[in-house]
């Protein structure tokens, strides 16, 4: 009797079961980096992101998006319709749990397992030590000088186009007020790019984006792979953009050790580079408001959750990642650039 009592209640709860079993799977496997790093990272994501770029890649346009808006879309008429039916409410609410696990774990086997790999100092052999004021003003002056170099390259080829290596997101200006530059979306492998962003900055996002579309999901390691990458390019526009982007992250940490030198060197900023930092400026100012002040807090949290304590904070760490490699590689000593990778 029990045995059979046993076997109605596996059959009759059968698929939580299976969810359940999958969920404590994912959180074990998780729970290794090296684990993860040796059959996940190396092993299983490089086929799942070449599947996913073999299935969606060749459209012109984010299927993702599309995909989103459907999913949205879906969930408010069934929200509409069903809501008010509270006899069975009981039963909407665990068909949405049991949805909202089977997304977690999809997410998890496409790409989330990434946000448990070693870390970028573990793989790249990087020190971890406690950055210092002459580190940083190294730091400052070598993108200083490569922010020059870029833009004196710029004042010849004014022609020169930004590359296109992301698709552009859907919906459009939204994204202004939402306060994104770019996402990936992992359940279609699409990396996408807000072009209404000041110009500037699009080509380094297209490069963070691609990152994430490798297999590396925290922010601060995103910004990492996409420097590295970004350059190796041979578009002026797109060396200017990464730079610019952490030199300011250097500067700002600077500044916490001493605002003056951190003034001077923002002073040194060829005439280009303050335009359009100044217009980035006025770009926050006008699009800030409640939606990105939530957005902000909302996706600070989903990162902190995802292994990166530090939030929305995280994207700042990618520049000492840099510099951590440019010292070991010997390129700031040298001041010959970056070095082959």
């Amino acid at each position: 009797f029990f045995i059979f009592t046993c076997m109605r209640i596996f059959l009759a709860y059968k698929r939580w079961w299976i969810l359940g079993s999958l969920i404590l799977f994912s959180l074990w496997f998780r729970s290794d980096e090296n684990r993860v790093e040796t059959y996940y990272a190396n092993g299983a994501y490089p086929l799942i992101s070449s599947s996913l770029d073999f299935l969606f890649g060749w459209l012109p346009f984010s299927i993702g998006d599309f995909l989103y808006t459907l999913a949205i879309g879906w969930l408010i008429y069934n929200i509409i319709r069903k809501g008010k039916d509270w006899r069975n409410f009981k039963s909407h609410i665990s068909s949405l749990i049991f949805a909202l696990g089977c997304i977690w774990l999809v997410f998890h086997f496409l790409w989330g397992f990434n946000y448990y790999r070693k870390s970028i100092p573990e793989q790249f052999g990087l020190s971890e030590s406690k950055i210092e004021k002459k580190e940083l003003i190294d730091f400052c002056s070598f993108t200083l000088n490569q922010i020059l170099q870029s833009d004196s390259l710029l004042t010849v080829f004014k022609s020169t186009q930004s590359e296109q290596l992301a698709k552009t997101s859907l919906y459009g200006i939204i994204g202004n007020y939402m306060g994104y530059g770019g996402y990936y979306n992992p359940f279609t492998g699409e990396a996408q790019v807000n072009n209404y962003l000041p110009a500037f900055t699009l080509p380094y996002i297209h490069y963070h984006e691609r990152a994430h579309q490798k297999g590396y999901a925290k922010e601060s390691e995103a910004n990492f792979i996409g420097y590295l990458d970004a350059m190796k390019s041979p578009n002026p526009k797109t060396i200017y953009s990464a730079n610019l982007d952490l030199f300011t992250d250097a500067v700002r940490a600077l500044r916490r050790k001493d605002s003056t030198l951190a003034k001077s060197f923002m002073e040194k900023l060829p005439k280009r580079a303050k335009n359009d930092l100044k217009e980035y400026r006025q770009f926050v100012i006008k699009y800030y408001g409640p939606i990105d002040r939530f957005i902000t807090w909302f996706y600070s949290g989903y990162l902190q959750y995802n292994n990166q304590p530090e939030g929305m904070g995280s994207y700042g760490k990618g520049f000492v990642y840099v510099l951590r490699w440019l010292q070991k590689t010997k390129a700031i000593q040298s001041e010959k650039g970056m070095p082959e990778l």
